[in-house]
């Protein structure tokens, strides 16, 4: 049990003594580019080639790539070291952004461009991933460690409001492919030292050795034997690797020591030790793409089609701010008992919103909204982490990246047909569906632990 706000709160002073000040500083404008490009894609591409179409198209090949190649990354990312493949990575896609700002700024259209959006996906670095798998490593409090996480999904929450804020601004007051400049340089000037100062130890099983030259755990590294897993948010120490999948967020002792560890599970496994996530992670993503529908089509029908952002960045603002108040929450609230409240309080909210008849109350209700989303966003990286096999956190983690890109992709397109059929009302229908399918998956293992 929390003992009190100030203390808990307070946590967030550590964070800087368990990963320093500077690099998070560093994680977080190395992330932000990537909240810029999918939507900075689609005005450029709309407008050098005067099509929303191939706007639209190149948007969702962009996704798309980074989506398939996220787990792939993660898997290279466990095998390998981060600093590898983010040394490799990295300058890659600064290469590939920048061929895209020519695309846009020359007018291309066809394979090339083509090529060129899934070069940009497929080369996009998971940042946001890889730091969640380095608080894995380093946390060795599950207060810390639940602390790390909620702060992550605060910066996630912020990229996703001022990052297409930023594409708008810099759209309108310079030029239609000025963010996708603004995104080659971020990649450039934080992506690259933050992946050259990326530290030299890797995971090994579920947790860290020191590597000597040639690759080979330290011999000499007799810690790295008796180290464990980070322990879960709430407390426990989690069967790492060995977590049934038909027993989701159940609790189990702690795993053989690191040395015993087996090798790298397939992606298939790791996949499905954590679906249970994904299927959260998904929904999130179809929820924020519908929503993002449905206020665009209300702004438009209201004649304040350019307020539509603005109005839709309200909900991010509360879901950052709930998902850094997630320490203060007990112990005794399970992972499976926040999975479901979160889920029905979405659902409950934005069906609201679905009623409201003005963008001023569209915003309110959606700001209530937002109090369920980041909770619950915190709660999935908490059961990846929890579920993860030894040597698959890199996969795990960037397979929720990829879970929301997907979602979100899906959302945006289901819901943005919903809306041009039948209304806003469409769109945010379909975003309290899948907050039903979350609040069921909670359910449904809370019914199972009776």
């Amino acid at each position: 049990m929390v003992s009190s706000a100030p203390g808990a709160l307070a946590r967030y002073r550590s964070l800087p003594s368990i990963a320093s000040g500077p690099w998070m500083a560093l994680a977080m404008a190395a992330r932000a580019p990537y909240a810029m490009i999918p939507l900075g894609t689609m005005t450029a591409i709309t407008v050098s080639t005067g099509s929303i179409a191939t706007g639209g198209l190149a948007s969702g090949l962009v996704a798309a790539a980074s989506a398939v190649a996220g787990p792939l990354i993660g898997r290279a990312a466990d095998r390998s070291g981060q600093r590898l493949v983010l040394t490799i990575l990295t300058p890659i896609n600064a290469l590939a952004l920048s061929l895209l700002l020519v695309a846009a700024l020359s007018s291309w259209d066809g394979p090339l461009l083509w090529a060129i959006c899934l070069l940009t996906g497929g080369s996009a670095v998971p940042v946001g991933s890889f730091t969640r798998a380095r608080w894995v490593e380093l946390a060795r409090d599950p207060k810390d460690l639940g602390t790390a996480l909620s702060y992550e999904s605060t910066v996630d929450e912020l990229s996703f409001v001022l990052g297409p804020a930023l594409v708008g601004i810099a759209a309108s007051t310079a030029f239609s492919a000025a963010p996708l400049a603004i995104a080659a340089a971020l990649v450039a000037m934080a992506g690259i030292p933050f992946a050259v100062t990326t530290p030299r130890r890797e995971r090994d099983g579920a947790g860290l050795t020191d590597r000597s030259a040639d690759g080979a755990p330290d011999p000499t590294d007799r810690a790295a034997a008796r180290r464990v897993p980070a322990r879960t948010v709430t407390g426990e120490i989690p069967a790492v690797g060995s977590v049934p999948p038909e027993a989701p967020f159940a609790e189990h002792p702690a795993p053989a020591s690191v040395a015993d560890a087996a090798p790298a599970p397939s992606i298939h496994r790791v996949l499905l030790a954590v679906l249970p996530a994904i299927v959260v992670m998904v929904c999130i993503g179809a929820f924020f793409g519908s929503v993002q529908a449905g206020t665009t089509e209300r702004a438009d029908m209201l004649g304040a089609a350019g307020s539509a952002g603005i109005v839709y960045a309200f909900m991010g603002l509360t879901s950052a701010l709930t998902a850094l108040l997630v320490v203060l929450l007990p112990d005794s609230v399970t992972l499976a008992a926040r999975v479901l409240i979160g889920g029905a309080g979405m659902a409950a909210f934005v069906a609201l919103t679905a009623l409201m008849g003005t963008l001023t109350t569209t915003g309110a209700t959606l700001m209530l909204a937002g109090l369920f989303i980041g909770p619950t966003m915190v709660t999935a990286f908490s059961l990846t982490e929890r579920r993860t096999p030894p040597g698959g956190t890199g996969v795990a983690m960037t397979s929720m990246q990829s879970s929301v890109t997907v979602g979100q992709a899906a959302g945006a397109s289901l819901g943005g047909v919903l809306a041009a059929a039948i209304g806003a009302q469409g769109a945010y229908g379909l975003a309290a569906a899948v907050s039903l399918v979350i609040a069921l998956v909670g359910g449904f293992v809370v019914l199972r632990r009776r």
